[in-house]
């Protein structure tokens, strides 16, 4: 039949154009899976270059680069205030002997040790208002001719044995026998009144800063160790001042082969109108947008007489302890952790916190404790990279170069677009002049800080949040950052994107 045949004609086109269709989807569809699977490859080659590269850094002593602490002093203060929590902030109280305290009382350094009996008691007898714990980190090793040494050991025994105030006293380890000793006089008998602690401060050996926090140490015969002695030995060991308080009173257990400290600083301090002398004049801690701006672009117009954050837990000197009523005083060490130190002139007692500067020794102890109240036995470690890298910088890491992976392959895009568009235009104008091309310059230099900036602040969010939800400590999380941002300046990720694609790279960012 005619209209039969005749119709056979647009039913085929149908089915033609039904066909091609699924052609094209199919097409498209291999082609989805086969960009899919360059985009996994090449995310792989950027792993495992950055991974390479950390340890190969750690391998020629790369922890010691001056441009990881750079970015990590200036990365410090956001982590602190985006990422510590402030739980445990006024858990925690500082005293200090400082010159306050000596010009209130006419004194000199050091005091007697009558003097530090009745200034050391003075926070106890409260009615009603008894503290945690002591923590003493003044180390009364050194002998010297003062018959009151009776009385401190008395009062530190009254303290612990009647008041029920548990002490933690600062130590340093014998020459002969090893282990933690205190002068003659104060020695330990067999109802010990108090627990020696250690109170090492091994700042960083490149910048000096405080990074990590002694947990425990062990003599091995020539010099002391970090950790726990081998199984069987009987090696001279001891606590840090902060591990021994959570382990005794703050539930914390942690395993013989517990991981070092990261030690995180916190960065809002403790509300307080009656600042000591120390600390006059000192910025509380307040949001600060500014921040946010890469620390190379912020120095333009930063001075460097900025004045520093507060310290973060609440400080008096024993000067005000002097002036305050028994009220006052109660809030200060009712149910707290009351940590004891001094900052005289010519004793140089300190500690470099990445956010607050040079403070007093006694404040590294209290924010150790602080981070162990904080996050218990899941505190932050001090890990570095190795192949395989440590379990726990492992899904950091990878979340790390994926991010800026996803962006860089944004950025690439978003460029690829722009060349073209610009390329187009091109063809219809004219050859540019003088005026055209400055603009065109500077548009392209104001392209490229707007890079740089949005990549310093995707890299600031996501350092802070990598530090919040893994254990994770500040150096390597900087250094894994760093080194994904190195290795596509150095270009790696226009090789990795030839490779895959072949791309020509002088067409790639």
């Amino acid at each position: 039949m005619p209209e039969a045949k005749g119709s056979s004609k647009p039913t085929k086109a149908v089915a033609d154009i039904v066909v091609g269709s699924i052609d094209i989807d199919a097409y498209q569809g291999v082609r989805f899976r086969e960009q899919v699977l360059r985009a996994l490859l090449g995310f792989s080659l950027l792993a495992a270059a950055s991974f390479f590269m950390l340890w190969l850094g750690d391998r020629i002593n790369a922890p010691g680069m001056a441009v990881t602490r750079f970015m990590a002093r200036a990365q410090a203060p956001l982590t602190a205030e985006l990422a510590y929590p402030q739980q445990a902030r006024g858990e925690i109280s500082v005293v200090m002997y400082d010159q306050q305290f000596l010009t209130s009382q006419g004194a000199a350094w050091p005091i007697s040790y009558q003097e530090h009996a009745d200034w050391i008691s003075r926070l106890v007898e409260v009615p009603g208002a008894k503290p945690k714990a002591l923590m003493i980190d003044i180390t009364f090793g050194q002998e010297r001719n003062d018959p009151s040494i009776t009385a401190l050991k008395d009062k530190l025994c009254e303290i612990s044995l009647v008041h029920r105030v548990p002490i933690f006293l600062a130590a340093l380890p014998d020459a002969a026998s090893g282990g933690l000793a205190v002068r003659d006089g104060l020695t330990q008998g067999p109802n010990a009144c108090f627990t020696l602690v250690g109170v090492d401060y091994v700042p960083d050996p490149l910048d000096g800063v405080a990074w990590t926090y002694q947990l425990t140490r062990f003599f091995d015969g020539a010099n002391w160790q970090p950790g726990h002695p081998p199984a069987g030995s009987d090696a001279p060991q001891y606590r840090s001042a902060a591990l021994a308080m959570a382990e005794d009173l703050g539930g914390v257990k942690l395993d013989v082969d517990a991981e070092p400290m990261a030690l995180m600083w916190g960065y809002k301090s403790e509300a307080q109108s009656d600042r000591p002398d120390l600390t006059k004049g000192c910025q509380a801690g307040e949001p600060d947008l500014l921040r946010w701006v890469p620390r190379l672009i912020r120095q333009l117009w930063e001075r460097g007489d900025k004045p520093a954050l507060c310290p973060y837990h609440r400080s008096l000197s024993f000067a005000q302890v002097a002036e305050m009523d028994e009220i006052a005083l109660s809030k200060f060490v009712s149910d707290k952790f009351v940590f004891i130190g001094a900052q005289i002139p010519g004793h140089n007692d300190h500690a470099n916190s990445p956010v607050h500067g040079l403070l007093p020794g006694v404040h590294l102890h209290a924010m150790a404790l602080d981070n162990f109240l904080s996050y218990g036995p899941d505190y932050k470690i001090s890990a570095e990279w190795t192949l395989p890298p440590h379990p726990a910088l492992v899904v950091p890491g990878l979340i790390s170069v994926a991010i800026v992976f996803l962006v860089n392959l944004v950025w690439h895009k978003t460029k690829h677009l722009i060349k073209k568009n610009d390329a187009s235009s091109r063809l219809e104008q004219p050859e540019s002049n003088f005026p055209q091309r400055v603009r065109e310059s500077v548009g392209l230099a104001t392209v490229w800080v707007l890079r740089i900036s949005v990549q310093s602040v995707i890299a600031i969010f996501l350092i802070s949040m990598l530090q919040a939800r893994f254990r994770i400590g500040m150096l390597p999380v900087v250094e894994l950052v760093g080194m994904t941002l190195v290795a596509e300046g150095l270009g790696y990720m226009s090789r990795i994107r030839w490779l895959i694609s072949g791309t020509d790279q002088k067409h790639v960012l």
